[in-house]
């Protein structure tokens, strides 16, 4: 079996993963919202850690839906075709270019965030009483996840297969 097919399933693998967390983080973020609103407004009662819960989710929703978008390359992009102006056969170069400026842009992210979650992340949270190190390690996390696909999506690129 060809190394390049291996690595594309282990990746579409982490990505199904990563989508069963967003399900999972979204059942769990409509709970902690409705049961608020419903022991607030309807028995005068609310909770102090709900709110700080709902945003520590949040946190990871928007992370790990950036790694999702990354790995099936609908993140945000320039509305036109570069092959307009510099001509189809150096598109490719191009891209991979941009791909490799993407990567190392995300290594340098994951790089210091892992940093400062280590550095920080022994801070308890007030309401949950839980430690930072779980809602901040989001981002290192997933940025390290999307350096990976989107090295895997510069090799697709260069090697003149069909881009997603």
């Amino acid at each position: 079996m060809n190394i390049a097919l291996i690595a594309d399933k282990v990746l579409d693998g982490i990505n199904a993963l990563l989508e069963y967390m967003m399900g999972i983080f979204m059942t769990v973020l409509v709970i902690i919202t409705f049961g608020e609103v419903v022991l607030r407004y309807v028995f005068n009662s609310p909770t102090s850690w709900s709110s700080e819960l709902a945003r520590f989710i949040l946190m990871w929703m928007t992370f790990t839906g950036a790694s999702i978008a990354t790995r099936y390359c609908t993140h945000l992009t320039m509305g036109f075709n570069i092959h307009r102006f510099v001509g189809v056969p150096y598109d490719r170069f191009i891209k991979a270019f941009v791909n490799i400026l993407i990567v190392l842009t995300m290594l340098v992210i994951a790089y210091y965030a892992a940093k400062i979650t280590l550095i920080a992340g022994g801070r308890i949270a007030p309401m949950t009483k839980m430690p930072m190190y779980f809602p901040w390690a989001g981002l290192p996390i997933n940025a390290f996840i999307m350096a990976v696909y989107m090295i895997a999506e510069t090799i697709r690129t260069l090697s003149n297969k069909s881009v997603r």
